[in-house]
């Protein structure tokens, strides 16, 4: 008997690789020809419509900051412009323009703001240059595309702002429905750090946003006792939609959540959060492998040794010539998020609150170490992409809303941490 169960579960563990490299496959091939359906729209449709608000992007310029000092309130407008650019540019081979995400620059050195205002203006596009930029997916102009064609960029700004509002209501909702109301202290924080006021006029922003926050409703509405393919698809998902901005939020917070529904429930251990983390990765990682195995094939350029070379450069200490260091960089990116007055006596007040009425249930365990470890994840991000997360703040600082929501939950689970059942997740 005692042989058995090693070999039951070696076969499922087998079973779920297997199941998650065919989803990571089919998933590939499914945003491959969205993107190609994508890019048989009428851009000239697309164009006027992004005309409609675009003017605002010249008025602000490529990084637009309405409350000074403050990374919370940039607005990535350079990376808007570069996503706009894309979904207007009228690419006559969808497979082309699927694979390669072609933009015209009209003069090099200059902002894709300009550049898309030029092209906005019907200027002469004869001297312009053509620039791709294969190694992304660019999933979002599956939806982008289709949207334009009807609403133009001011709609966009309104609807996404609504749509925010509205997803997180529901997660209130639910927290109230699940008697979770208390972590409600918890996660307002993480909020207010994300700034939904800049997220809900971005496109750069907007991804993350919507794939953590989903998945955080799926996860409060769902009962799962292993949602490993769960995790898979939000590693997929983010890894096709998103720009490299803050992904990990989409492990992170739906995985919090996760831990705090089940205290009581399930045998929550280190090993879950590190199992989930690892299906995750799976999907995120495996998913940009397709868009490199895939752009090379159909392209015949080396997009792989392109993303290689690129993954290099931005996991490297080495940022305009001059050698960082890893520990730097997160010392960085918490001088730029934190140091606020506002949010200083915001977390005080908060902290403060939360551990002195929870104090006599607060117990070092497995679930306070798992959530201890979900918080210290953007950390570990931050020291693995050192150039990157340096150089651009402003992009993937909303990583630490896992640290605050993952903390402040801490001192919140002593009540209902004694497990009810002896259910273990395997």
């Amino acid at each position: 008997m005692d042989r058995i169960i090693p070999k039951m579960k070696n076969s499922s563990v087998l079973k779920k690789i297997i199941a998650s490299l065919l989803l990571i496959v089919m998933s590939g091939a499914i945003g491959q020809l969205l993107l190609m359906a994508a890019y048989r729209l009428p851009t000239s449709r697309i164009a006027s419509n992004i005309s409609v608000g675009g003017d605002i992007l010249l008025l602000q310029g490529a990084e637009y900051n309405y409350a000074e000092d403050y990374t919370e309130s940039i607005l990535d407008n350079e990376t808007d412009a570069v996503i706009l650019s894309e979904a207007l540019f009228p690419e006559e081979s969808p497979i082309n323009g699927a694979v390669m995400v072609p933009r015209y620059v009209f003069h090099e050195g200059e902002t894709q703001v300009l550049s898309l205002k030029a092209f906005l203006n019907k200027d002469d596009i004869s001297g312009a240059h053509i620039v791709n930029y294969p190694r992304y997916w660019h999933g979002y102009l599956a939806v982008l595309k289709p949207l334009f064609c009807v609403f133009d960029y001011s709609d966009f700004k309104i609807i996404n702002q609504a749509v925010q509002l509205i997803l997180i209501c529901v997660l209130f909702f639910l927290f109230i429905k699940r008697n979770l109301e208390k972590y409600i202290f918890a996660f307002i924080p993480m909020l207010i750090i994300w700034n939904p006021a800049t997220i809900g006029v971005s496109l750069q922003y907007a991804a993350c946003f919507y794939v953590s926050i989903i998945g955080s409703i799926i996860v409060l509405h769902k009962d799962w006792q292993d949602p490993w393919m769960f995790f898979v698809g939000l590693g997929i998902i983010i890894s096709y939609l998103d720009f490299l901005t803050y992904p990990l939020v989409t492990l992170g917070i739906p995985l919090i959540f996760w831990v705090i529904k089940n205290v009581g429930k399930l045998k929550i251990q280190v090993s879950s959060v590190l199992k989930y983390g690892l299906y995750w990765s799976t999907g995120y990682v495996g998913m940009w492998g397709v868009k490199w195995i895939l752009g090379t094939l159909i392209s015949r350029e080396n997009i792989l040794f392109d993303a290689l070379f690129n993954i290099e450069s931005r996991t490297s200490t080495m940022v305009d010539g001059e050698t960082i260091t890893r520990i730097g960089t997160v010392i960085r990116l918490i001088d730029s998020t934190f140091f606020k007055w506002p949010y200083l006596i915001m977390f005080l007040c908060v902290t403060i609150y939360l551990f002195a009425k929870y104090y006599k249930t607060l117990r070092i365990n497995s679930v306070t170490i798992a959530l201890f470890c979900i918080a210290i994840m953007p950390i570990v991000w931050f020291i693995f992409t050192a150039n990157h997360s340096y150089i651009h703040p402003r992009l993937v600082y909303r990583n630490w809303g896992i640290t605050i929501f993952a903390f402040l939950s801490i001192p919140l689970v002593g009540s209902g941490i004694e497990t009810k059942t002896s259910e273990k997740v395997e």
